[in-house]
């Protein structure tokens, strides 16, 4: 989360005089900053990373800022955190982050392990395994459970890097594994919500003219499962200008 309190840093202490020079100036009634929107943009990033590490020089390498650092790694990455839990079905599920899995443990136990002082989890999904394998930099964007089945199915948001943009991926819980012809959308803002074990109600990005100005889906769509993502029947529409549907 450090990156994006410097980047957002940056954007704050900006000056006129560090923009790169083949971006002045701008035409009468343009916005000289608008290439700064480009966010996955190498001029935008370029950019970033050196008001990153300008910001990083000046505050990151201070005696008081390694302190709280420490402090605050000390909070995060201690075991004696209440692992916070969501019921479903008879199992309690959590999401654990520490110094060992930075980047997560999705895991379940039962009411009685709960209670005791050091519960024995079973474990889900090893997200760090998981980013290894795949080389990518997935973040944890959390589980959403079929009740039908016994609350076998989920639907898994991951993002690179914790973007709004995420994919969503069918998860089995009985062969701990995604499901490869399921209900698997790509990388958009968006999501996926059950119906029912073979429909999902879906907002994503369908293509030309189906994204607000805000660049959030207009559009909700049932996807029944089997049928290619593009064959999703229209629900709901709302308006080019809304933010979201």
């Amino acid at each position: 989360m450090l990156k994006y309190f410097f980047f957002l840093f940056a954007l704050i202490s900006f000056m006129p005089e560090k923009l790169p020079a083949q971006q002045q100036p701008a035409a009468p009634g343009e916005d000289a900053y608008r290439w700064l929107e480009d966010v996955s943009g190498e001029k935008a990033l370029t950019w970033a990373r050196a008001r990153n590490a300008e910001t990083m020089k000046e505050l990151a390498e201070t005696t008081d800022f390694l302190r709280l650092r420490a402090d605050l790694l000390k909070i995060l990455d201690s075991r004696e955190r209440i692992p916070y839990v969501a019921k479903r079905g008879e199992f309690f599920y959590n999401f654990w982050r520490d110094e060992k899995n930075p980047r997560g443990l999705w895991r379940r136990t039962t009411l009685e392990e709960y209670r005791k002082a050091d519960p024995k989890w079973e474990l889900l999904l090893d997200l760090d395994a998981l980013a290894k394998e795949e080389k990518e930099n997935w973040v944890w964007g959390g589980a959403h459970g079929l009740k039908a089945g016994g609350y076998r199915h989920y639907l898994i948001s991951l993002s690179r890097g914790g973007a709004d943009a995420e994919v969503v991926r069918e998860f089995d819980l009985q062969t701990r594994t995604f499901v490869k012809d399921g209900f698997n959308l790509p990388e958009a803002k968006g999501g996926a919500s059950w119906i029912n074990k073979d429909a999902v109600f879906v907002a994503t990005n369908f293509g030309p003219g189906t994204m607000t100005d805000s660049g959030y889906p207009r559009q909700v769509k049932l996807w029944k499962r089997g049928t290619p993502l593009a064959e999703a029947k229209l629900v709901y529409e709302g308006k080019q200008t809304d933010l979201s549907p």
